[in-house]
């Protein structure tokens, strides 16, 4: 909700009028497509939990590894869960007259999700689950609430995302190192795995850095025709700090890998919850 809430405001803030059934049914499309790819990793990762920690944010549920008689209603779930969303999509393009790249993109969002773990393609196994994390925080997720505010994906809504891209690529590593010996047992082909979770805190503080370029960037030249992104420059120093801290940290004592990485996703998730409430502060004032 707090990414795809961010889609719905950025919209609303650039000049897009508001209409809360479309909010509504739109948030409705999104939910039932996570949760339905949540049920999905759930199925297709079960084999693979048992050897998984769990944490706040990553390592499964672990249900199906102890209750396997659950997996041909988890099955039908799955089913379900896609279907309705599908359907919920056409109904939204039919119901607004959206054109029809809108209910391209909820199927193409449905196939992604399903695709992360389920065959054929099962991404997050042949190198692609970064990527598919990337695209969800930014593209699938605001790309939804954006699409639905505005009707379409536009230039300003494809600059705003690159942040949102940084930012995804950075919760992607952070959430798979502590899941790198389990990834590994299982045959998943993601990038601590191929390297180490040394290079993942390395490449995941990068990119927060990056996303603070960009922020940099929007508030200096005024790239986006929106209210000033200093603001958001300025808080977005704190994930990308906390980044350095936990490279740092972990270099000194990897012993402190699970605290730093809660600490690290936490404030990410941060980031979305301030953002949220700074956009809703636009509107208001």
């Amino acid at each position: 909700m707090l990414v795809y809430i961010l889609g719905v405001l950025f919209a609303l803030v650039i000049g897009s009028p508001f209409d809360l059934s479309k909010i509504v049914l739109g948030y409705a499309i999104v939910f039932t497509s996570v949760l339905a790819t949540g049920y999905t990793n759930n199925y297709y990762d079960a084999p693979i939990d048992q050897y998984a920690t769990q944490t706040a944010f990553s390592g499964g549920s672990s249900i199906l590894v102890h209750h396997p008689e659950y997996r041909p209603i988890i099955r039908k779930i799955i089913v379900f869960l896609y279907s309705l969303s599908i359907l919920l999509g056409l109904a939204f393009t039919m119901l607004f007259s959206y054109p029809w790249t809108f209910f391209a993109f909820v199927v193409l969002s449905n196939i992604i999700g399903l695709s992360y773990t389920a065959p054929p393609l099962r991404l997050v196994y042949h190198g692609f689950g970064e990527l598919v994390t990337m695209l969800g925080a930014s593209y699938l997720l605001a790309g939804a609430g954006y699409f639905v505010a505005k009707g379409t994906i536009d230039t300003p809504f494809v600059l705003f995302s690159l942040p949102l891209l940084l930012f995804g690529l950075a919760v992607s590593l952070y959430l798979e190192i502590p899941d790198k010996n389990a990834d590994r047992q299982g045959h998943k082909i993601t990038w601590v795995v191929l390297t180490n979770e040394r290079f993942s805190f390395m490449i995941s503080m990068i990119s927060l850095g990056l996303a603070t370029l960009c922020y940099v960037a929007f508030s200096l030249f005024h790239i986006l025709d929106a209210p000033s992104f200093l603001a958001i420059a300025l808080f977005s120093f704190i994930p990308f700090a906390i980044g350095v801290y936990s490279l740092q940290k972990y270099i000194k004592d990897p012993t402190t890998m699970m605290t730093v990485v809660f600490r690290a996703t936490a404030c990410i998730f941060l980031m979305w919850i301030f953002l949220d409430i700074y956009f809703v502060y636009i509107l208001l004032t």
